[in-house]
């Protein structure tokens, strides 16, 4: 109650109105005579342009602005580092003593430049090889390939240290020889045919995509491989399993002998590079 009578609050367009009435009748503010003299003096001299404007945040403000910075850029910094130590080491195209191309990705190069391939291979390049002698790939201390002539593939990414730990390659046709190194314990290739998917984690084999389907080979170590509409097969050193093309089942049987001594050769070959 106010003199009697009700109070009634107003809308936020009446609270606007009494304020602008209360401005307009307020007393034009009148300045210090010191102060219009400064001010005049500045004006004329041009000092008053030369006023440095300063706007500051109220420390609180800043002080938390100041904290989400630094916590960013910590945060930042451990996923750079991190990603930089988890990296695997890239693919590397070792001399060959063939004559021919390897075709990445549409582009090809010959095969005695093994500095200008191992610049253009990238994990998921496809990559086609017409040459008269087998390639060497190589991930220092994981993964060794090895393609034969007429062979065409799409390439895993290498396994990461920590995390990424899991690749997956294609084979359109031919013939791919794998060993996995010491760094690769723990970490799984997905190699995908025509016909089925091995499963690779920790082994020296050779993955042969033909015509009829396709043929696993396993030297050391185990295989899984696994119709693309089948059960999953374990396959042992010095066996091989087929998977006829468009069959849902598999077969088992010795490993090709024409194998043993070309799986051999790249597993003792590139034992250096590899422990």
């Amino acid at each position: 109650m106010t003199n009697g009578a009700e109070f009634r609050p107003r809308s936020d367009e009446a609270d606007e109105a009494a304020i602008l009435e209360q401005l307009q009748s307020a007393p034009v503010p009148v300045a210090e005579a010191t102060f219009r003299e400064r001010l005049k003096r500045e004006f004329i001299s041009g000092s008053f342009a030369d006023r440095p404007v300063v706007l500051s945040l109220p420390p609180i403000r800043r002080r938390r602005r100041m904290r989400w910075a630094v916590g960013l850029a910590a945060a930042a910094s451990v996923t750079i580092t991190a990603a930089a130590f988890n990296e695997a080491p890239r693919w590397t195209a070792l001399p060959s003593a063939g004559t021919g191309t390897l075709t990445v990705n549409g582009v090809s190069f010959p095969v005695g430049n093994s500095e200008e391939l191992t610049r253009r291979l990238r994990p998921g390049s496809r990559v086609l090889l017409e040459s008269t002698q087998d390639l060497d790939l190589v991930s220092s201390g994981l993964l060794a390939m090895q393609l034969s002539p007429g062979t065409e593939l799409v390439l895993p990414a290498p396994p990461g240290r920590w995390f990424g730990r899991a690749g997956r390659a294609s084979v359109d046709r031919g013939l791919l020889r794998v060993t996995t190194g010491r760094r690769f314990s723990g970490a799984r290739l997905a190699i995908t045919t025509p016909e089925a998917t091995v499963r690779v984690t920790g082994t020296t084999l050779a993955v042969i995509a033909e015509p009829t389907g396709t043929c696993v080979c396993v030297l050391e170590g185990t295989a899984h491989v696994r119709p693309h509409r089948g059960a999953m097969t374990r396959v042992h050193p010095g066996s091989q399993c087929e998977v006829a093309r468009g069959a849902a089942t598999s077969r088992m049987h010795d490993m090709r002998e024409a194998e043993r001594p070309k799986l051999l050769d790249l597993r003792d070959r590139l034992q250096s590079v590899m422990n």
